[in-house]
């Protein structure tokens, strides 16, 4: 029988998709039966004893795994030693984010046996709109080796887990002398929406394509039939990067959008992509 993995995952503007879609597929060549799961779409509950293995990935943002995805978490049902993959992608500094996401899975009954970190083009746009273009195109093709040697250690752990029950949780550092820890220990939804400064919509440019509703994870924005913004905000900017328009406007105006992934992002986002 065929080892069965869920991914659940959280994009924002396209790159944590592109690797989840990406890793899925590779699993699959290996004899998986893979799920993906973007947690846009919140099922009434999930039945994690259908898998083997389950993954979560998320982007780093404010120097800590993205609230919309800790929130998922958090809203799980406690499990009991279920094994779990994470995986995250970053443009700059790491801090402990991977340990901070693996420590709020330990605390809802999972262990987590393996982790990643994949480098990713900064889709932040204050940083775009000044300049500070890091890893230009990343993730891309040249990424593709190290999803690839990943794939292949989670097959590995796979095939552990039918022949020993024992399930080690994989060792993920944590510092405490990293400053950028404490950083995100005080970030809060709040603050990050206070960045992105008051958002307005240029109605000559939107086409009410709903795209910026349908794909906020937060569920913050509504459209009336311009989008309007609430307080549930967590100041990802996903609605400003992946807007096809860039009829978002925000404290840096309309500049910085990162676009690489966000075409990717809207065509891979389904209810549920299934085998």
């Amino acid at each position: 029988m065929h080892p069965r993995v869920l991914i659940c995952y959280h994009s924002a503007s396209g790159n944590t998709s592109w690797i989840a879609t990406k890793l899925a597929h590779i699993l699959k060549e290996y004899g998986s039966a893979v799920v993906t799961h973007n947690i846009i779409h919140k099922p009434a509950a999930i039945d994690f004893s259908c898998y083997d293995l389950i993954g979560f990935g998320c982007p780093v943002m404010g120097f800590r795994p993205s609230f919309a995805m800790i929130n998922f978490i958090d809203s799980l049902s406690h499990q009991h030693s279920i094994p779990a993959f994470i995986f995250t992608t970053y443009s700059g500094i790491l801090a402990n984010a991977p340990w901070m996401l693996a420590n709020r899975l330990r605390r809802q009954g999972f262990v987590v046996v393996a982790h990643k970190n994949f480098c990713s083009e900064v889709s932040w746009p204050i940083a775009r709109a000044i300049g500070l273009v890091s890893n230009h195109g990343k993730p891309d093709e040249q990424s593709l080796p190290s999803v690839r040697h990943y794939a292949q250690q989670l097959s590995l752990v796979m095939k552990a887990l039918k022949t020993d029950e024992t399930r080690e949780p994989s060792h993920i550092p944590c510092s405490r002398f990293n400053p950028f820890y404490y950083l995100a220990l005080v970030n809060t939804p709040g603050k990050l929406r206070s960045i992105m400064g008051k958002k307005s919509i240029e109605k000559g440019k939107c086409t009410q394509c709903g795209y910026c509703e349908e794909y906020c994870a937060a569920d913050a924005v509504t459209l009336n039939p311009y989008p309007t913004f609430d307080e549930k905000c967590t100041g990802c900017w996903g609605c400003f990067n992946i807007c096809p328009e860039g009829a978002i406007k925000t404290i840096v105006g309309f500049k910085g959008r990162y676009r690489a992934k966000a075409s990717f992002l809207i065509n891979q986002l389904g209810s549920l992509e299934k085998d």
